[in-house]
């Protein structure tokens, strides 16, 4: 049987709910926003046009710039939107994903390649 939360009804359990409540989730997301744009700013003027990734079993290693610069943006941007607006676990989640994509990225193509 689910978890059953005070109304009776079925619970989110660990994998859902909500973080942060209050200014506290506002301040965060606000954060979490500002490193976005400025992880995907660094992205976009610091790697080459040609990124070093790997999509699927086809051997290509190179995509293009502005795909993965929007990716990592998306993620951050939209996380912490998200975040912002309901407080979900999902949001603070995708934001910090967005942030460390675009950190291993940088890395990955400024660093070792």
């Amino acid at each position: 049987m689910g978890n059953l939360n005070e109304t009776g009804g079925s619970g989110a359990g660990c994998n859902g709910g909500t973080v942060l409540e209050g200014r506290a989730g506002v301040v965060v997301a606000a954060v979490l926003a500002v490193i976005a744009a400025a992880m995907a700013a660094a992205e976009w003027f610091l790697l080459p046009d040609q990124v070093i990734v790997q999509f699927g079993v086809s051997g290509e290693h190179y995509g293009p710039k502005a795909v993965i610069v929007l990716a990592t943006a998306a993620l951050g941007l939209g996380g912490a939107a998200w975040l912002a607006a309901a407080r979900a676990k999902t949001g603070l989640l995708l934001s910090v994903v967005g942030a460390a994509v675009g950190v291993v990225t940088l890395a990955i193509n400024l660093v070792l390649f």
